[in-house]
């Protein structure tokens, strides 16, 4: 005997209209949009730039982390961001509102593997020309954001 019967039968048993406010989810989506940095179009990038500046600009925050961990010109750094991205992405899906309460201290576990990644990415030194770096936090936003974030920079 197969499990099927019973399904249907559950099923069947359920008020009309039962799923009717379930969240609704493309197929294989995470429900938050994952960023492909390699395909990322220059028309959104925009938007995608911006919101990943929100998230580093809390997480520097939130962690007090210093800028020898993640300087100010972090997103001159393809590694750097894609580290930082992907932790906005695990943070966003373990605080979904469909989490069963595990997803807060599963991120701090992505974190916790993720800091010495940060640290091997970014050195506390840069390679690409712009070396200074401030003894404290800077959340000014860099003189150069405007234009830079018009450009998906996927290559």
């Amino acid at each position: 005997m197969t499990d099927k019967p019973r399904i249907e039968e559950l099923l069947d048993s359920l008020p009309e209209g039962w799923d009717d406010q379930a969240p609704r989810r493309s197929p294989g989506m995470l429900g938050v949009a994952v960023v492909n940095w390699r395909t990322l179009e220059d028309g959104d990038a925009p938007q995608v730039w911006t919101d990943l500046r929100h998230c580093v600009t809390w997480f520097i925050r939130r962690y007090d982390l210093p800028s020898r961990k993640i300087p100010p010109c972090w997103h001159r750094h393809g590694a750097l961001v894609e580290e930082l991205s992907a932790l906005h992405t695990a943070w966003l899906v373990s605080y979904d509102a469909l989490d069963a309460g595990y997803g807060p201290i599963g991120w701090h576990e992505r974190l916790a593997a993720a800091l010495p990644r940060l640290a091997g990415w970014y050195n506390g030194e840069c390679h690409n020309g712009h070396t200074e770096l401030p003894h404290a936090i800077d959340t000014t936003i860099p003189t150069d954001w405007a234009d830079w974030i018009h450009t998906a920079h996927a290559s």
